[in-house]
């Protein structure tokens, strides 16, 4: 038996409306049941898969190709504003799709903002970080770069997902 707490629900639809917490739920599961490490990517490993060996403002161009977003990427223009299918657009340059757009995705890391003057931290270990834009966000949310606001922990909406990163073995 599972559960999806989704608002959006199809078998080919990303999982939504997920915590952070949810997600170390679910990894914890999925390590138990596979025997391998599973885990939500850093910050900067998921920026460094979403840009793929590319330095433009996007894996396959830099901001003036917007007009290509709709060809790799779920946001306000193209969706209709609701979850589409995974896997249906064209993958960044690695064969990952949907890095840009679709649902915001949770990573590993505490977040910490720049403000003037040196680093502060939002409460430690209780605002996490999203990257990679959702089907309802303008085309700059969906940037390689873009980092925006940090969520609670325990935040849930229909607009915030999770990809899960398999953990490299170590060498001896």
């Amino acid at each position: 038996m599972s559960f999806n707490p989704s608002k959006f629900k199809g078998d080919d639809l990303p999982v939504d409306s997920v915590s952070w917490y949810l997600a170390q739920k679910f990894i914890k599961t999925l390590n138990s049941r596979t025997g391998k490490k599973f885990r939500l990517p850093t910050e900067a490993e998921w920026e460094y898969v979403a840009r793929a060996n590319t330095s433009g403002a996007f894996s396959f161009g830099d901001s003036h190709f917007v007009d290509q977003l709709s060809e790799y990427g779920w946001w306000r223009t193209n969706s209709g504003e609701t979850p589409m299918p995974v896997g249906q657009l064209k993958p960044n340059p690695w064969g990952l799709y949907d890095i840009h757009g679709n649902v915001f995705e949770w990573c590993l890391d505490d977040y910490d903002a720049y403000e003037e003057g040196g680093w502060v931290a939002f409460s430690g270990a209780d605002y996490k970080v999203i990257r990679g834009g959702s089907f309802y966000c303008p085309a700059n949310i969906l940037r390689s770069a873009c980092r925006i606001e940090p969520q609670i922990a325990d935040f849930r909406n229909w607009l915030t997902g999770l990809r899960v990163f398999l953990a490299p073995k170590r060498s001896s």
